[in-house]
């Protein structure tokens, strides 16, 4: 296995997040691997945030380190990007503010990620990432299993699959250098979607990701998650897409979007068959025949139903 000297960064975007993250920076510094450097990067944000980082910093200087960026990104994904742009390391993790990580994840995902590299090397791009934990704003539990909650596949990652929804949370997972230098090549960054989701795109076309089917965070859910998680097997989920299909129309056109920018960005390593199902996908209307074509690549039957509906 690899053991040579590496370098860990563990990238957390934060705005306004004095409410859970001092929880959440604890349970960083708690890790059973110790070999890494936290990076906070705060997004102007207008609470005490910034004052609790430094708090930290200054009690941990050799672990904790504060960006204060020049300009307000307003979004998560604009904000890990840069960071992503102003970081060098061998291997990323990317934290949110308001969760909470069991002791034993970084060591958890590193380890699988260290096999992943002695099967590939380390020119492969790899990303690992586990399974979460929902849980209210008490951290009490919604459902044992993020991937099981939202009805997602996880014995295999098609980047077609992912291409038409994304099932890698970004507080979840690890990337190692050669995925993140890849993923920096995006042609036009304002279509991308979300950090996590463009970076499972590319591992999962060019590179592998690799599960661990374990728990190893609490994933808070409230009112002001920029993502959160959806049981979409309910009721309450499958009227409330109904009464909102302009939302749900936007965002399918959306994802055309991205994938419109993965066809720019790397033109020249795709397949005729990678070429044919884009070029059927980034089309206004793809069509119900389409999606009935690919009906194994989407997760559950409500979302087929809308993308052969509005897509």
């Amino acid at each position: 296995m690899i053991k040579e000297k590496r370098t860990i960064r563990i990238l957390m975007a934060v705005y306004n997040g004095e409410k859970y993250i001092r929880e959440q920076m604890d349970s960083i510094l708690n890790q059973t691997e110790q070999d890494w450097q936290l990076i906070v990067s705060d997004d102007e944000s207008t609470d005490h945030t910034p004052n609790i980082v430094k708090e930290y910093v200054r009690n941990h200087p050799d672990r904790i380190s504060f960006i204060a960026q020049p300009h307000r990104f307003g979004n998560p994904k604009d904000h890990f990007m840069a960071l992503l742009k102003q970081t060098d390391a061998d291997y990323y993790f990317f934290s949110d503010q308001d969760d909470v990580w069991a002791p034993e994840k970084v060591e958890t995902l590193m380890d699988r990620m260290y096999k992943g590299e002695d099967e590939h090397g380390k020119d492969f791009p790899l990303l690992v990432f586990s399974d979460l934990m929902p849980v209210n704003e008490d951290k009490e539990t919604i459902a044992p299993s993020l991937m099981r909650y939202q009805k997602q596949y996880f014995l295999d990652f098609d980047w077609r699959s992912i291409l038409l929804s994304n099932v890698v949370t970004g507080g979840s997972m690890l990337a190692n250098r050669s995925l993140v230098q890849k993923a920096l090549c995006c042609s036009d960054q304002k279509y991308i979607l979300m950090h996590d989701w463009w970076l499972a795109l590319v591992a999962a076309k060019f590179g592998r990701i690799i599960y661990i089917d374990q728990s190893l965070g609490l994933y808070r859910q409230h009112n002001n998650n920029a993502v959160g998680a959806k049981d979409v097997s309910s009721a309450f989920y499958f009227s409330d897409k109904v009464a909102h299909l302009k939302e749900v129309s936007l965002s399918l056109q959306n994802k055309k979007k991205q994938a419109n920018v993965f066809h720019e960005t790397f033109r020249d390593q795709l397949t005729e068959d990678d070429e044919l199902f884009l070029n059927s996908f980034v089309k206004k209307r793809s069509g119900p025949a389409f999606y009935w074509k690919n009906r194994k690549l989407i997760h559950s039957f409500s979302r087929l139903a809308g993308m052969m509906i509005l897509g």
